[in-house]
């Protein structure tokens, strides 16, 4: 009598077991499709609100300029680096060189100008210099498009010399006039006298000049 006691017992506690196992599976496999929903959410909310996610889209629809001008507006200066090298396709390595030293040379002058900690710098040319570098590297993501599409054509590069060597000068000149500027911010932070501080707004109205010249580049590559 007692091992058959025993062995009803046992078929209870196993039973008990294996129903329990069913419930704790339906449980789980129901706490991982509400994960995954709302990993769902997440990945679509970023993706169509966020402009890190909207960028993302534009760059997979080949949309560069969207993409790049989402990038600028979201502040992440390295993610818009990164894909200036790795997802943004140029006709030649130079031209990707050019392009991005241009675009670093010009966000760090936006956060010199932009630094909280530095009080030399006059408020009306730190509102200047703002303006400049958001005009000029906005100037620049049309330019990119249409590189991005040149590429894509798989054209040979020597076809079009003359327009790329145009590119490359109007980028090393965009590159030179952000540097000097910045050295000016230096001169400035060092303590400048108002002949200096006159020598920097002037060179932050050579910036104009130099966006004036990327849309004249645009424009030629239309042509």
């Amino acid at each position: 009598m007692a091992n058959d006691s025993s062995g009803s017992f046992g078929w209870v506690v196993g039973l008990g077991l294996l129903v329990a196992a069913f419930y704790f599976w339906r449980i789980s496999l129901a706490l991982a499709a509400a994960l995954l929903l709302v990993g769902l959410v997440v990945w679509a909310a970023y993706r169509l609100l966020s402009k890190s996610g909207r960028a993302h889209t534009a760059m997979d629809e080949h949309d560069y300029a969207a993409a790049l001008e989402l990038l600028q507006e979201s502040g992440d200066h390295d993610q818009l680096i990164s894909a200036l090298r790795f997802k943004v396709p140029f006709p030649t390595p130079e031209l990707k060189e050019r392009f991005v030293a241009a675009v670093r040379e010009l966000l760090a002058l936006q956060e010199t100008a932009a630094d909280p900690a530095n009080p030399h710098i006059p408020s009306d040319l730190r509102d200047e210099l703002a303006r400049r570098t958001r005009e000029s590297l906005s100037s620049l993501w049309p330019l990119c498009q249409k590189l991005t599409l040149l590429a894509r054509s798989k054209v040979k590069p020597e076809t079009v010399q003359e327009r790329i060597s145009g590119v490359l000068g109007q980028l090393a000149d965009l590159t030179a006039s952000a540097e000097n500027t910045r050295q000016q911010l230096a001169h400035i932070t060092l303590g400048a006298s108002a002949l200096e501080i006159n020598e920097a707004t002037e060179q932050v109205g050579a910036m104009k000049w130099q966006v004036t010249e990327m849309q004249k580049i645009d424009a030629m590559l239309e042509g």
